[in-house]
């Protein structure tokens, strides 16, 4: 099975890298409902979701919508190549809050690039590259390893270097190792993979956050930069939002849950963009464990 699901991703994206997008995405309003029906479980659990974005800051949510934008998300790393984006996508690129990080780049250390699952996240390493920014991420295990080194490599060819996370692999001194030697970590911070993390405040309820990347900052003493690349008003858009450092209290468990707090509150911002292309379909709230 998994042999066939790598065939399958490796097969569309060799028929779809050569496709116009425009078309391709048009794909995606005719598989996204299919998909929404079939994983009818899932769809139905998100809209609890839609009472939190309305009572908190009258969102508009739609599982439709997000489901459709997931489909969006796969079409377009399928069709991502590194000639296609630069041919196709770079030219028309918005940078908003650039100024944000003009500073932290001339330091001799790194910083943290801190992204929700909004958007498109592939797309942001070609942008992050012509910003001579020196980028490294972390690939999340997946059972499947073929797919796993497909995504591996394909980030690495729009300039990306990638450590593979899971067990027994030291990440977090890997990571801490490159932000010292002046590397730009790009980590994805709203949802904790293994169904654990630190209560925070997150639209008006407790979430689920993963601490690495605050413990990252807070340990390697350098900025958090909020970031997300998506589509906003028919433009591909990279957006940073303010930096901030951890703040330095009695405990490190306290300076992390209060830099929790401030990333919480940068991905609200960024994620109140568009709520529909947040497509985190996976538990992020407690209760929704």
């Amino acid at each position: 099975m998994k042999f066939i699901q790598f065939q399958f991703i490796h097969f569309s994206h060799k028929v779809l890298k050569s496709m116009n997008l425009s078309l391709i995405l048009l794909l995606a309003y005719f598989i996204g409902p299919i998909y929404y029906i079939f994983s009818f479980k899932n769809s139905y659990s998100l809209y609890t979701r839609r009472q939190k974005f309305k009572k908190k800051s009258n969102l508009i949510y739609s599982p439709l919508k997000v489901k459709i934008n997931y489909v969006k998300y796969w079409l377009e790393t399928l069709w991502l190549t590194k000639d296609n984006f630069n041919r196709t996508i770079m030219d028309n690129v918005q940078i908003k809050n650039e100024h944000y990080i003009e500073n932290l780049k001339n330091s001799d250390i790194g910083f943290i690039f801190a992204l929700p699952h909004l958007g498109n996240w592939e797309m942001a390493i070609p942008v992050g590259k012509s910003l001579n920014l020196d980028l490294v991420a972390v690939a999340e295990p997946l059972e499947n390893t073929r797919v796993l080194s497909w995504f591996k490599s394909l980030r690495e060819q729009l300039g990306c270097e990638i450590i593979l996370g899971g067990k027994g692999q030291n990440t977090f001194k890997l990571i801490q190792d490159k932000i010292l030697s002046g590397k730009h970590v790009c980590l994805l911070a709203e949802r904790s993979v293994n169904k654990s993390g630190v209560g925070v405040e997150f639209f008006g309820e407790v979430a689920a956050f993963p601490k690495g990347p605050v413990a990252l900052a807070l340990k390697t003493k350098v900025a958090i930069v909020p970031a997300a690349f998506l589509k906003l008003e028919d433009s591909y858009t990279l957006v940073f939002e303010k930096p901030f450092y951890v703040p330095l209290f009695e405990n490190e468990a306290q300076s992390i849950q209060q830099g929790l707090k401030v990333l919480a509150k940068s991905f609200e911002k960024l994620i109140s963009l568009d709520v529909n292309q947040w497509h985190s379909i996976k538990p992020v709230w407690t209760n929704e464990y």
